[in-house]
């Protein structure tokens, strides 16, 4: 099960998902709602996946 934990300075969300398509989904709505990122930037996003644990 895919697990990701923000990279986001002073966040301490975590979440994960039967799939990482599903929790592309919860990062995303993360992103929007407490970081202002919406879409995430693509330098980012680089960063973001390679934080997520399989």
């Amino acid at each position: 099960m895919p697990s990701f934990v923000c990279i986001g300075k002073d966040c301490n969300y975590e979440t994960s998902a039967a799939t990482e398509s599903e929790l592309m989904v919860k990062i995303a709505e993360h992103a929007k709602t407490v970081h202002h990122m919406d879409p995430i930037p693509p330098e980012m996003m680089v960063k973001v996946k390679a934080a997520i644990k399989k």
